[in-house]
C-alpha cells in the first residue's frame, strides 16, 4: 500500500527548484528551467516549437512593456485566449512582476466577461483576434486597456480595418509589439513575493448564482502543483499535453505549473477535439495526458473506429468528474496506459488527492491525500465519519484558497475554523474506504430527494455504463407532486446499438432497489457540459 506523508524537506520531490520560504513566484521555476538547460523545449504547437530560453526572452519582454504601461504589483489583468504560447507567456509575465491573472472562460458572452471583469477590478485585458467580436461588445468603462495578440492575421491589409475599426474608447495594443519593445537595462526578473501574494482569481461557473472569483496565491499553486509533480513522477523527458483549458484551474497547476517545475515540455492544444488531442499524442510522442470522463469517451469513440500509435504514453489523470468503472477499464485498453484518478476543486488549487502510480490504484475511488494535504470527511454534527461512512469532504493544507474576492459571507461559509485550524469545507459527499482511499460521491447539491430519501446520481450512472449501448449518461431529478422529486436520465445511446426505455428498465431491474430507477428518460446526441468537461446538472432539461 503506497501512502503519502506529510511534506518535508525529506519527502519533497527531487530536483525541484527551491523557494525560500519568505518570498516565491510562480514564474520563478520558468526561469531556473531556462537557465539550466536553455535550448530544452518548452512549448510545442502548430506554429512551432519555443525553448526555454526564448520563453523567458518573451516573458521579460512582455513583463517590461506592462510595466511601462503602468501596471503594478497588486493589479488585475483579465486573460481571455485559448490554449497558445501567448497564455503562457502572458501569464507567466503577469505573475513576475505580482500582478494577478484572472483567466476566463473562451466560451463567456460579453455580459458575463463585463460581470467578471467589473467584479475583478481589472485595468487589463489580454486577448486575441480569435474573439474580437466578443471583445468589442464588451461595456466596461473602466478597463484602460486591450491587448490584442494579432498572430492569426500576419497579412497587415486585412488586420489594418479591425484594428482602424475598433470600437471602444479604450487603449489598444498588439502584443507583437510589445514583444518587440528592448528594455535597457534587462530586467531582473521574476520579483520576490510574500507566498500570500494573489496570483489568479478563478472564477466559478456560477452554478449557484453570480460567479465568484476564487484567490488563489503563489504559495497555494506553487504547494499543489509540486505535490502533483511528485503524485504523477514528473521528469524533464516528459510531454505534457493540453487537453484541459488553461484557463481552468487545472490546466494551470497540473499541465503548465508542474510542467515548468521539472522543466518538461508542454504540447498546447489550442482547444479540444478528440482527433485532434489523439493525433498530437501521436506526433509528439506525449507522455502525460489529463482529461475529465466525457473526453476519454469521446476519444475512445474515434479509437475503437481507428488505431493510433499512443504507445509513448505512461499516465492516463482523469479528474474534475467521477470516472464510470467500465470507462476505467476501457481506457487502459485502448491507451494502453494507467488510468491515475484524482479528485480536486478550484477552491484548493486543482488536485487535492490522487491514486498513486505504484502502489494500490483502486478504480473509482480517487486516490490518497497529496503531500502537505490533510483530509477528513465529516457528518453533520461535525464527527468524523467511520469508514464507508458518508459525508462531507474538508480540505486542509497550503493548497487551500485565500477566500473569495470581495465576499467576506461566502469565505466564512466555506473556510470553517476547527481546533486544529481552518477547514475548506468542499460539499462533496465522500468516504473513506479501510485503506484511507477517498471514494467521492457526489455533490450535496445533486442528491436527488425521492419522499425524503436521498438518492445519489452517480449510483444510478455507473449502472447505465454497463450496459453496452450507452455511450454516456446524466440523471437528475424532476418535480414530481408525490415524492418531491422523481428521477430522470439522459442517454447517449452507443452507434448501431438498439436504446429504449424498455431496454433500461429491464437492465436496471435487479441492479438497483426500484425507487432509484429512472421514471423518465430523454435520448439525446449529447450530455450538456462545461469547457472542462464536466458535465453541467443545471442544463440538464426537468421538463417530465
Amino acid at each position: 500500500m503506497t501512502t503519502y506523508p506529510e511534506a518535508s524537506p525529506d519527502t519533497a520531490p527531487e530536483n525541484l527548484p527551491e523557494v525560500a520560504p519568505q518570498t516565491m513566484n510562480l514564474a520563478q521555476p520558468v526561469f531556473q528551467a531556462a537557465g539550466q538547460h536553455p535550448d530544452k523545449t518548452a512549448f510545442l504547437c502548430r506554429e512551432g516549437a519555443t525553448s526555454y530560453e526564448a520563453l523567458t526572452e518573451r516573458i521579460s519582454a512582455l513583463a517590461g512593456a506592462l510595466e511601462q504601461l503602468g501596471l503594478q504589483t497588486g493589479d488585475k489583468v483579465g486573460l481571455l485566449l485559448y490554449n497558445t504560447s501567448a497564455f503562457a507567456v502572458a501569464y507567466f509575465a503577469l505573475l513576475s512582476i505580482g500582478v494577478a491573472v484572472i483567466p476566463l472562460n473562451t466560451r463567456l458572452t460579453a455580459p458575463e466577461l463585463d460581470t467578471i471583469l467589473n467584479d475583478a477590478e481589472a485595468r487589463l485585458l489580454i486577448s486575441s483576434l480569435e474573439f474580437y467580436e466578443t471583445v468589442t461588445r464588451l461595456q466596461l468603462p473602466a478597463l484602460e486597456g486591450i491587448i490584442l495578440d494579432t498572430e492569426l492575421l500576419q497579412n497587415e491589409s486585412e488586420l489594418d480595418p479591425l484594428l482602424n475599426a475598433f470600437p471602444l474608447s479604450c487603449a489598444l495594443y498588439r502584443l507583437d509589439e510589445l514583444l518587440e519593445r528592448q528594455l535597457s537595462p534587462a530586467m531582473p526578473l521574476p520579483y520576490d513575493l510574500p507566498p500570500d501574494t494573489l496570483a489568479t482569481l478563478i472564477y466559478t461557473s456560477g452554478t449557484t448564482g453570480k460567479p465568484k472569483g476564487v484567490m488563489l496565491s503563489h504559495q497555494n499553486i506553487l504547494a499543489d502543483a509540486r505535490a502533483n509533480v511528485a503524485v504523477i513522477e514528473a521528469v524533464p523527458d516528459d510531454r505534457f499535453i493540453t487537453i484541459s483549458p488553461l484557463f481552468h484551474v487545472f490546466g494551470q497547476t497540473n499541465i503548465l505549473v508542474s510542467a515548468m517545475l521539472v522543466g518538461a515540455s508542454v504540447v498546447l492544444v489550442r482547444k479540444f477535439s478528440p482527433k485532434t488531442v489523439l493525433e498530437a499524442i501521436q506526433r509528439h510522442k506525449v507522455t502525460f495526458m489529463a482529461a475529465v470522463p466525457t473526453m476519454y469517451l469521446m476519444m475512445l469513440t474515434h479509437l475503437r473506429e481507428k488505431s493510433f500509435d499512443l504507445s509513448s504514453l505512461r499516465v492516463c489523470h482523469s479528474g474534475a468528474a467521477p470516472m464510470a468503472v467500465e470507462t476505467f477499464h476501457d481506457v487502459e485498453k485502448f491507451f494502453g496506459a494507467p488510468v491515475q484518478e484524482g479528485y480536486g476543486l478550484s477552491e484548493a488549487s486543482s488536485i487535492v488527492c490522487s491514486n498513486p502510480l505504484h502502489g494500490v490504484r483502486k478504480p473509482g475511488a480517487v486516490g490518497l491525500p497529496l503531500n502537505g494535504v490533510k483530509i477528513k470527511v465529516l457528518l453533520e454534527d461535525r464527527q468524523e465519519a467511520a469508514p464507508r461512512e458518508i459525508g462531507e469532504l474538508y480540505v486542509q493544507g497550503d493548497i487551500v484558497m485565500l477566500g473569495y474576492y470581495k465576499r467576506p459571507e461566502e469565505t466564512e461559509k466555506t473556510l470553517l475554523a476547527f481546533p486544529d485550524g481552518i477547514w475548506l469545507k468542499t460539499k462533496d459527499l465522500a468516504y473513506k474506504d479501510e485503506d484511507g482511499y477517498i471514494h467521492i460521491v457526489d455533490r450535496t447539491d445533486d442528491l436527488i430527494n425521492i419522499g425524503g430519501v436521498k438518492v445519489y446520481p452517480r449510483e444510478i450512472e455507473e449502472v447505465f455504463y454497463q450496459h453496452p449501448a450507452v455511450q454516456a449518461v446524466a440523471v437528475t431529478g424532476v418535480p414530481s407532486t408525490l415524492h418531491h422529486e422523481a428521477i430522470k436520465a439522459f442517454v447517449v445511446p452507443k452507434n448501431g446499438h438498439a436504446c429504449t426505455k424498455e431496454i433500461l428498465l429491464e437492465f436496471c431491474r435487479g441492479r438497483l432497489a426500484d425507487f432509484k430507477i429512472p421514471k423518465y428518460y430523454e435520448f439525446v446526441d449529447a450530455i450538456p457540459q462545461g469547457a472542462t468537461g464536466k458535465i453541467l446538472r443545471k442544463d440538464l432539461s426537468r421538463d417530465i
